[in-house]
This record gives C-alpha cells, structure tokens and sequence, in this order.
C-alpha cells in the first residue's frame, strides 16, 4: 500500500512540475495550440494522483484491520483499471492515434501490486 502510495505521489508530482515535458514523453511532440490546454489537463489528471497516493498513505499508516485495507486496495486496483480503460478508450474512440504504452504499463503494474497485497493482507 505505501509502494502504491509513494509512486502516485511521485508521478502526480513529476505531472505537476512539468505537465509540457510529462505530455511530451507520453505523446511525444504536440502541435503547438495544443500544448497549454493538454497541460492544463494534465495538472488536475496529476492533482488525482497525489490523491490516490496520499489516501494509500494515509490508510497504511492509520488502519489496523486487514479487512480494511484488503478493500482500499482493491478498490485502488480496481481505480487504476478504470484509468488504463479511460486511456485506452481514447484510441478506441478515435482520440489518440495510439495507446500510450508508458501510462498502461504503470497502471497496470500498480494494479497487480494491489491485487497481489490484497491477497496477503
């Protein structure tokens, strides 16, 4: 849970220091006019982040009962599903011209660290 928490803090941060250079890396370059408003989408995508990773934080160190944190980490794995599905989407739907492989692997590596801390918990 604290790994979890750590890392979406940190990458929330890294989005909210840079958002240009973040977009950059994921999309690579982006045609000008489009450059302040994808930042400005990334600042709050990043602000959700931190939250996510702070809540993981928070409860880790707060909550005692296995049960509990079973569920906030399912409920985190099952968030983090919900994302990867919300960036896939994107090109399902005609939005990107690609699946961005750096945010799907991240995700998904976050989720099975959920999963698998839900099942020793």
């Amino acid at each position: 849970m604290q790994i979890v928490g750590a890392v979406c803090v940190i990458i929330g941060i890294v989005m909210n220091i840079d958002p240009v250079g973040f977009n950059e890396r994921i999309m690579g370059k982006v045609v000008k006019s489009a450059v302040k408003p994808l930042a400005g989408l990334r600042l709050p995508l990043g602000g959700s982040l931190m939250a996510i990773g702070i809540i993981n934080l928070y409860c880790s160190l707060t909550i005692t009962s296995g049960d509990a944190l079973k569920s906030i980490l399912l409920a985190t794995a099952v968030g983090a599903i919900v994302i990867a599905a919300t960036v896939i989407s994107a090109k399902l739907r005609g939005f990107s011209d690609g699946i961005p492989p750096i945010p799907i692997a991240v995700l998904s590596i976050l989720t099975a660290i959920c999963l698998y801390a839900s099942l020793i918990a």
